[in-house]
């Protein structure tokens, strides 16, 4: 029971709060913690241009998003976010010869239950109808419980 109220809790067992912000692996802009990394697409991948990615998914839990294509812009990728029971899926939902719009959906447990407090930022990528070339991506983030 005990273990079950620690996964809810920022503490955990016994511990006292931290005023030091913790290192992290998510992606995004420089820090000045020297613990945190820079992301980089995954080998293969090359980033989009900053002009290319809607201003609306520039953001993900307050570091700015990484869009890469990979294939000769045939795969575009992004970093997800997945916890301890839970995974991340992307699909690109609306394809126009102006925009591609991406979805990454987090499935959790629909019954709670015990869980690591851990968070992952894995790469996900999804194939494109036709190549990116100048077209804008954007980016959604939604919950689904399973």
């Amino acid at each position: 029971m005990l273990a079950m109220a620690a996964c809810g809790s920022e503490v955990g067992f016994g511990g006292q709060p931290s005023n030091k912000p913790t290192a992290t692996s998510t992606p995004g802009q420089p820090t000045s913690d020297p613990n945190i990394a820079i992301p980089k697409p995954p080998e293969g991948g090359t980033a989009i241009p900053d002009k290319q990615l809607d201003p609306a998914s520039q953001d993900m839990d307050g570091y700015k998003r990484l869009v890469w294509t990979k294939d000769n812009g045939a795969t575009v990728g992004t970093y997800g976010r997945e916890g301890g029971c839970s995974k991340v899926t992307g699909e690109a939902v609306e394809q126009t010869d102006k925009s591609i719009k991406l979805l990454l959906t987090e499935k959790v447990p629909a019954k709670p239950q015990a869980c690591t407090m851990d968070m992952r930022y894995p790469p996900v990528e999804v194939k494109l109808a036709k190549p990116l070339g100048e077209r804008t991506v954007s980016v959604e983030q939604r919950i689904e419980k399973k």
